[in-house]
């Protein structure tokens, strides 16, 4: 039993508490680089995401997507901000 209350919070603590995931998005053909951490793949391939640095809904056909850490993500916006 105390094998399995171990187990089942070991689980909560990995997939629980797990955080954020961060990604990079690049528009290969504006050069535009945006940054979230929310991504939505739809039926046409396309990627779907809230723009941190601006807050816009967009949507990109071909876009080359890079999974990042929370502090290159808030560095990315921060530098935003601050221009």
């Amino acid at each position: 039993m105390k094998r399995l209350m171990g187990l089942a919070l070991g689980f909560l603590l990995l997939f629980g508490c797990g955080g954020k995931t961060y990604w990079k998005v690049n528009d290969p053909y504006t050069k535009t680089i945006y940054y979230t951490d929310g991504l939505d793949k739809l039926s046409s391939g396309a990627v779907a995401f809230t723009d941190a640095q601006t807050g816009n809904l967009v949507s990109i056909q071909n876009s080359e997507v890079k999974k990042i850490t929370e502090d290159e993500f808030k560095a990315a916006v921060a530098n935003v901000e601050k221009k």
